[in-house]
């Protein structure tokens, strides 16, 4: 946090639900969870956290920031689900307040994840809770910012509606820097209510969320103690804390109302399959960056800097302003060393934002280095270059005027080009050749063709990619409703699937045929969203069994593909609408009528109608048939009744995001059906 130094009781029911699990958010983005302190003991669970205490003497004192508090362990408490630490005017130790410091240090370390924290903040001047990661081993890259720190969530108590997020790095202080940004609640205060802060760390990328909404990308950054992704590319640790004054918030003031408290309901970490790496992005547009260069044709022109137009993809940070004067055939252009071994990669893509009204050509050369010297020097016979020729103009790959668009070259597609660098072994892998290959990637050039128009575009997000991932499955009839597929249960022709990629684009539809089967393949790593199209006739009726991230998102599921290996099995699940057992099941002079809210997060209530008087179960059960809550076992009159369910088991526990069934019963029989429930 430093910133300036910164059944379906099993009675014989036949009836079974494939088991899924929902973390809501973070599960649909192809993320598993791996560790969680839901606080639903009595006491803080040493296991996964230390408690740091005292005034950061002598070492840090203030901790670094001429903070006021004296971190204790009293002042985290335990109760009903949630974890409070709080902030008291209680002079200590020479401190006038204190609070506490949790940390996950050499208990939990980890690299990349999505963390997320759902928390209800404090309120008062000089108050300034934060959920932050910090470098657990400083011998990777040297001390605070050089190792790094990423500041998922920090909140001043004198403006309740705004959070921060930053990361920080560069070289030890004080020779560190930050970049980050603010997010704003539309409307009330984060002292009102709880909300969800988490960060979506990931090889050269940081996503910051507040209640599921994304505010701000980060992937520029440096430390002095390594290479680029370095230093957010090692192990880090939680830390939870609520400080007192300081350099960033301010002292406590008259309007200061203690004690104050930062309530914490859970801290989630998910993360990804570990993949193979499937792209490389240029560290930065930068043109002040090292190794950019620029070469004269005619017309004559520039790069420059760009940081209010920048590719959409994501809100990344700066772009690059490429102007050229009018002229026809060979300008000049830029280029960029970046030196690579892209061993088995398959495209070179780049985005470009073309001025309207203007035609030319951009010859994109990859140059390689066949001689395994790591240098390609003026042409002398022994490198390579390929080539290949991206037409803008209103028929070509990139339209003038027509915003941001991407360009993706298949690496098959280029030529070997000998009008310049001649020679050399002909063969583009792109694999060093001290690795067996015919020679790793040296320099990215970009050769402006005039048809005498300017030449004014901008650029982004140059990346290499490998581009060969399937993801594939069937839609079929679950005709017994078990949520899985037998022999015996026929595919579903004719039903339109479509593909979405991470940030919402569609870049695949195909209908299921063969029997039910579908599949989109030569697909970059990425998260991906199936989705079925639910109005087609051969699904009316029906009732979703089986998805492959769970059917209470129905027909659709996000899945992590990676960009080279086949993810199958993505298999969709309908009961035929004759075999469905709907809510509301009448039965035995039973009528249990739907559940309200459904799905619910904090509790749901249940409405039903019992035709006679007698003795009366309500039951809730999880899908292995287990008991999970008793809501109503006695003799009831007939009429009409209501219970409600509050979401814990029968030790009072919360209960974990999933499927429930809930059981009415009588003497003469049971009816049935599920809730969901998502926290």
């Amino acid at each position: 946090m430093n910133r300036f130094q910164h059944p379906w009781i099993l009675l014989g029911l036949t009836l079974v639900l494939a088991t899924f699990s929902l973390q809501k958010d973070a599960l649909a983005q192809g993320y598993q969870l791996v560790w969680a302190d839901e606080f639903d003991g009595s006491s803080v669970d040493l296991s996964k956290w230390t408690f740091e205490i005292g005034d950061g003497c002598p070492s840090l004192c203030g901790w670094g920031n001429n903070e006021l508090q004296y971190y204790k362990s009293e002042n985290t408490t335990l109760s009903g689900g949630l974890m409070t630490i709080t902030a008291k005017f209680e002079p200590t130790a020479g401190r006038l307040y204190t609070s506490s410091r949790l940390v996950t240090k050499n208990k939990f370390d980890f690299t990349y994840g999505r963390i997320e924290m759902r928390a209800q903040m404090p309120e008062g001047q000089g108050l300034w809770p934060a959920f932050w990661l910090l470098f657990t081993d400083p011998s990777n890259y040297g001390g605070w910012a050089a190792g790094g720190e990423l500041d998922i969530m920090e909140y001043l108590g004198h403006d309740t509606d705004l959070v921060y997020g930053t990361i920080h790095y560069g070289a030890p202080s004080p020779g560190n820097v930050f970049s980050g940004d603010t997010y704003e609640l539309p409307s009330g205060n984060f002292s009102d209510s709880f909300h969800t802060f988490a960060v979506e760390w990931e090889p050269g990328e940081l996503r910051w969320y507040v209640d599921g909404i994304h505010y701000m990308t980060r992937y520029e950054w440096f430390s002095t103690g390594g290479a680029y992704p370095a230093p957010f590319d090692h192990d880090f640790h939680i830390l939870l804390n609520c400080a007192v004054g300081g350099d960033f918030p301010g002292n406590p003031d008259g309007t200061t109302m203690f004690p104050q408290d930062f309530v914490i309901d859970y801290v989630r970490v998910y993360q990804k399959p570990e993949f193979e790496d499937c792209s490389v992005v240029f560290a930065g547009m930068d043109p002040f960056e090292p190794n950019w260069f620029v070469f004269q044709g005619a017309g004559g022109g520039n790069i420059s800097s760009n940081t209010t137009n920048t590719a959409p993809i994501k809100g990344y940070e700066g772009a690059l302003n490429c102007n050229w004067g009018s002229a026809t055939g060979y300008m000049g252009g830029f280029g960029r060393e970046n030196i690579r071994d892209l061993t088995d990669f398959t495209h070179f893509n780049f985005w470009i934002d073309p001025a309207p009204g203007e035609s030319y050509q951009i010859q994109v050369q990859l140059q390689d280095d066949d001689n395994g010297d790591d240098i390609i020097p003026a042409p002398d016979g022994n490198d390579d270059e390929f080539q290949f020729n991206v037409e803008v103009n209103p028929t070509g790959h990139a339209i003038p005027g027509g915003g941001w668009q991407r360009v993706s070259i298949p690496l098959s597609s280029f030529f070997d080009d000998n009008s310049y660098h001649y020679g050399g072994n002909g063969i583009l892998d792109l694999t060093p050749t001290s690795a067996g290959g015919n020679g790793q990637l040296i320099f990215v050039v970009i050769t402006l063709i005039g048809n005498g128009t300017p030449v004014n575009f901008v650029t982004d997000r140059w990346e290499f990619t490998r581009e060969d991932g399937v993801v594939s499955g069937e839609l079929y009839s679950d005709t017994d409703g078990n949520g899985m597929k037998n022999g015996v249960e026929s595919g579903i022709d004719g039903v339109e699937v479509r593909l979405f990629d991470s940030n919402g684009t569609q870049v695949g539809t195909t209908n299921t045929a063969g029997g039910g089967l579908y599949s989109f393949g030569t697909l970059p790593g990425d998260e991906y969203r199936v989705e079925i199209d639910d109005t087609n006739l051969a699904l009316d009726g029906t009732t979703p069994t089986e998805d492959p991230d769970g059917v209470v998102t129905p027909h659709e599921a996000y899945v992590p593909v990676d960009c080279s290996a086949t993810l199958a099995n993505q298999d969709f699940g309908y009961e035929p609408a004759s075999l469905s057992v709907p809510d509301g099941t009448i039965g035995a002079g039973l009528l249990l009528r739907a559940a309200v809210p459904n799905p619910f997060s904090s509790s749901t209530n249940i409405a039903f109608s019992t035709e006679s008087e007698g003795l009366i179960k309500l039951t809730v059960f999880d899908l292995n048939g287990r008991v999970v809550a008793n809501l109503v076992d006695q003799t009831l009159f007939a009429g009409d009744h209501e219970a409600r369910w509050n979401g814990r088991d029968l030790s009072g526990r919360q209960t974990a995001s999933g499927i429930y069934l809930v059981a009415l019963q009588n003497a003469e029989g049971t009816a049935t059906q599920r809730v969901v429930r998502f926290r």
